[in-house]
């Protein structure tokens, strides 16, 4: 997939450089009403942001050349979401996820599990 002037692919209404800037938005432990903040600070489970950061991650880690910065900043919030997953269903980890019932978890390792799992290769 490539994309010409930092555009995205046809369909898709964000720029690269607006995906980037959300992953790094996620990353900043002091931007508020990111995914990772909600999940990390809240402990809330939010697709309704899940899914446009899973959509900017694709955007970024989709480009014909990936630069090494990109690849670990798009990483970093995914394995940052993968350990909250995995101290949640830890019994000795005090960190639980408030609204992570089964409806929720089941869209996670039917859907969003999967996009990370592929996105991890790239």
């Amino acid at each position: 997939m490539s994309f010409e002037a930092g555009k995205p692919p046809s369909g898709s209404c964000r720029t690269v450089e607006a995906a980037r800037e959300n992953l790094r938005n996620n990353k900043n432990d002091e931007v508020e009403g990111t995914f990772c903040h909600t999940l990390f600070e809240d402990r809330v489970f939010d697709e309704a942001l899940l899914v446009p950061l899973i959509a900017d991650i694709e955007c970024v880690l989709g480009q014909d050349e990936v630069s090494v910065e990109d690849r670990r900043l798009a990483h970093w919030v995914m394995l940052g979401t993968l350990r909250c997953l995995f101290s949640h269903f830890d019994a000795n980890d005090l960190y639980k996820i408030e609204n992570l019932d089964a409806e929720v978890y089941g869209r996670w390792s039917g859907d969003y599990f999967e996009r990370f799992r592929a996105l991890m290769s790239r």
